[in-house]
């Protein structure tokens, strides 16, 4: 009989050791918070089912969150965290139905682990009354505070960091409008927390980890927690003079909001939403409602946050009256003016929250765009990295069921969407009162009035209004945000200038609202003006009028003033970008 090497003794003896060992020691499937998996069309769904086993944030507040891995693979992953708008829960991405959209199935089969966590003071997260444990005495909504929701997001990504399912250097964040803003306040985070006090801290794990978010796509968002509610017309992140209040959607958030776990009123400033909603109705925005506004701007928002931030893909809607472009354009002109080759690039559609048309074709090439975007800054394989500040922009198309808008359209800035500038003006005197115009019009007019208040809806004109001035178009495509300036003399106070931008038909004389915005006037005063519009993407077929038109007041899509004020506008002129 011949001879066996020893080594191949050795080896053979290994093996049969090997297989003798219990099948505990073979490397067991993931289990995310101590949460068992189960195999669902092609992905593991790891969910919190019940009240019981639900993580605890930092200050010991309960959190409902689900967890989707792919089908294969102990980890760590690279991860995506989805999150939900205002008013939902986990599962408002969730489908395990094996449909290709944004969901946490089809991330998680493309390689990623999927966080899908519903935020303090919703759902089961202390939101159903029947979620309230004690240790839920405390978890109310704050409305999107970067201090206590934000964390909450970073805590629990910590526990998966030492539990080996995320790789703590491989995080994006996704979401819409409440989860757009949340993404946001995360890419200007980056790898840093931000404590009750105000200060902050790195963030790691438990165990000391260091963490850092890679890359962001949020969707509907806002970068400015002062302006969620108010607007002045100066641009984004102005704050002076304080806004007209954004009456329409400020009602609809604290319907919402006040819907969930809140504060009962006369505690901390930061958890009162019932205070808020008080003083922003009232309409007199002066000292005594200061420290509220200070707080939304400080922590429910990135304006005036030091740092770069992670990688940013940013989408907005013309059309979205809550968020307007100009959010995200806080955000993009803020990162753009520290250095012109930082990572942030813009998407901008017929999209967003009502009256946005979110045509399919135009979501579903936007949903591709921000897969690549992933898959080049988190995987770091695969996909494509925007140009440092290019934009893709569709235009508004008519009717809001089209499947696509116009375009695409893209540039190496926001300002290259437009390749000139149409301007017009009137030597007249405009006389606007705070009496407004009329108020059937203004009704329909309202993001929130249904088919009557989309852009594609035609209008009688206000016959009454004087305080107009108009071009004939010849077949231009606005694309951006229009631009009116003039001299003002006001008499009284809380006054403002609420401007309309129409397309007039010469055939019948209808009108489609194209563009807005509020400009909040100076007590008493007398000067020059400059007033930026929320912006649009909009073809003015040939012969069409281009009208703007100027009032003093657009309730209920504006607060009203709360006294009475008139003021005389003189040497107006319009700027329109066109193409």
């Amino acid at each position: 009989m011949p001879s066996v090497p020893r080594s191949a003794l050795l080896a053979s003896a290994a093996a049969a050791l090997l297989a003798l060992l219990p099948a505990a020691t073979a490397t067991a499937d993931p289990t995310p918070f101590g949460h068992a998996c189960t195999p669902q069309n092609g992905v593991r769904f790891c969910p919190t089912t019940d009240l019981s086993s639900r993580p605890t944030s930092f200050d010991g507040t309960p959190l409902d969150v689900d967890v989707t891995l792919p089908s294969t693979g102990d980890g760590p992953f690279p991860t995506i965290l989805l999150l939900h708008g205002l008013g939902g829960d986990k599962t408002s991405f969730e489908s395990t139905a094996g449909d290709k959209s944004y969901n946490n199935w089809f991330f998680a089969q493309q390689g990623y682990a999927v966080v899908t966590p519903t935020a303090r003071g919703f759902g089961d997260s202390c939101g159903k009354l029947e979620s309230r444990t004690p240790s839920c005495a405390t978890g109310w909504t704050r409305l999107g505070d970067m201090r206590y929701e934000v964390r909450d997001i970073q805590t629990l990504v910590g526990q998966l960091v030492d539990q080996g399912v995320v790789k703590p250097d491989a995080i994006g964040s996704t979401g819409i409008s409440f989860g757009g803003g949340f993404s946001t306040m995360l890419a200007f985070l980056k790898d840093r927390v931000r404590l009750p006090d105000g200060s902050y801290a790195p963030w790691t794990s438990p165990k000391g980890t260091p963490i850092s978010l890679t890359a962001a796509w949020p969707r509907w968002l806002w970068s400015n927690g002062e302006s969620i509610f108010t607007r002045n017309g100066r641009g984004p992140w102005s704050r002076t003079p304080t806004g007209v209040e954004a009456q329409a959607y400020a009602a609809g958030i604290f319907a919402v909001a006040l819907s969930g776990f809140t504060a009962p009123t006369g505690g901390d400033l930061s958890t009162d939403l019932t205070k808020w909603k008080a003083q922003l109705d009232s309409g007199k925005l002066g000292a005594a409602v200061q420290p509220t506004l200070d707080n939304s701007y400080k922590y429910h928002g990135v304006a005036g946050m030091s740092g770069p931030p992670t990688p940013l893909l940013l989408q907005s809607g013309w059309t979205d009256a809550l968020f307007p472009v100009g959010q995200s354009l806080g955000a993009y002109d803020h990162i753009r003016a520290q250095s012109k080759t930082a990572p942030v690039a813009l998407q901008v559609a017929d999209l967003g929250h009502d009256p946005g048309a979110n045509h399919p074709k135009d979501v579903a090439a936007f949903d591709r765009q921000g897969l690549a975007f992933f898959d080049a800054w988190v995987k770091g394989s695969g996909g494509s990295k925007p140009a440092p500040g290019s934009v893709t922009a569709y235009t508004t198309t008519c009717p809001k069921t089209a499947a696509s808008g116009g375009g695409p359209f893209k540039a190496s800035s926001f300002g290259a969407l437009a390749t000139s500038t149409l301007r017009f003006g009137t030597s007249k005197a405009l006389k606007i009162t705070s009496k407004g115009g009329n108020a059937k019009l203004a009704a329909e007019l309202s993001p929130l009035a249904g088919a009557m208040g989309t852009h594609c809806a035609t209008h009688t004109p206000d016959k009454a209004s004087h305080a107009t001035l108009s071009t004939t178009a010849r077949g231009q495509t606005l694309i951006g945000q229009p631009v009116i300036t003039g001299r003002a003399v006001v008499k009284g106070r809380y006054g403002q200038l609420d401007a309309r931008v129409w397309d007039q038909d010469p055939a019948t004389g209808k009108v489609k609202l194209v563009d807005r915005g509020a400009y909040r006037l100076t007590d008493d005063f007398t000067g020059s003006f400059r007033f930026t519009l929320d912006g649009n993407g909009w073809k003015f077929p040939k012969g069409h009028k281009i009208v703007v038109e100027l009032l003093g007041r657009d309730a209920p899509t504006y607060g009203p003033s709360p006294a009475t004020f008139s003021a005389t506008l003189t040497k107006v002129k319009v700027a329109l970008p066109i193409r």
